[in-house]
Order: structure tokens, then C-alpha cells, then sequence
């Protein structure tokens, strides 16, 4: 539970961030974010069996941001919610992941594509 209450209050800064920063390129932040992070994996995968998986999947992740970025912005929402599934495997990837590392990613990969989604989808007016 601390790990999500994390999690949470991680996203939750990062949502407040953005909302007060108006200026910021909504599309280039969410990209970052999305590009960002699946590196901060490569940190915990020290032995070469988890460098082998965590390198072609940050990489990965990062095509998404890229592409989402470029292309459509769909693609770094859904690059974010695929994280989460990232997060789920890669505790069994790693030996030295932190304890419930994986509850406090997911939170933040969960949450952050859902308000990217909600700012960045397009308005549908009524004529």
C-alpha cells in the first residue's frame, strides 16, 4: 500500500507540474516521460541476463515516445499502459529491484497515461 500512496503522490506532483506550467508542450512532456523512464531500469539490471531484456525494451519504449511524439500522440499513452505490463515482468528480470517497485511504476505509468489521455484527446463539437 505505501508503494501505491507513492506512486500516487509522485504522479500527482508531476499532474500539479504541469497544470502550473501552462507553457509546457503537453505532447513533448508526455513523450519524455514515456522516454525517461524505462531507463531508469537499466539502473537496476546490474547482472547481463536483465541488461539483455531491459536494453531492447527501453529502446522500445522509446520508439513509442518517439512515434507518439511524431506521429500520434495515442501511441505514447498506449507506450505508457504497456509499461505498466513492463513492470510487472521485470521484478523476475532483476535481482536487486526494489521491494514493490513494481505496485509504485505501475501507479505512475497507469495514472500518467490516463490524464495524457484525457488532456491530449482531441474534442469532438457538436454542430
Amino acid at each position: 500500500m505505501t508503494a501505491f500512496f507513492i506512486g500516487l503522490c509522485t504522479t500527482l506532483t508531476v499532474i500539479a507540474f504541469v497544470e502550473i506550467v501552462r507553457k509546457i508542450d503537453l505532447k513533448f512532456f508526455a513523450s519524455l516521460s514515456l522516454a525517461v523512464i524505462p531507463f531508469i531500469y537499466i539502473g537496476f539490471s546490474i547482472d547481463p541476463y536483465a541488461l539483455l531484456l531491459t536494453v531492447p525494451a527501453a529502446s522500445l519504449f522509446l520508439l513509442f515516445a518517439y512515434w507518439g511524439y511524431k506521429k500520434n500522440y495515442m501511441l505514447t499513452v498506449v507506450g505508457l499502459a504497456l509499461h505498466g505490463l513492463w513492470d510487472v515482468i521485470f521484478p523476475h528480470v532483476s535481482t536487486v529491484a526494489p521491494h514493490h517497485y513494481d505496485v509504485f511504476c505501475i501507479t505512475i505509468d497507469v495514472l500518467l497515461a490516463l490524464y495524457f489521455y484525457l488532456k491530449l484527446k482531441p474534442v469532438v463539437r457538436q454542430p
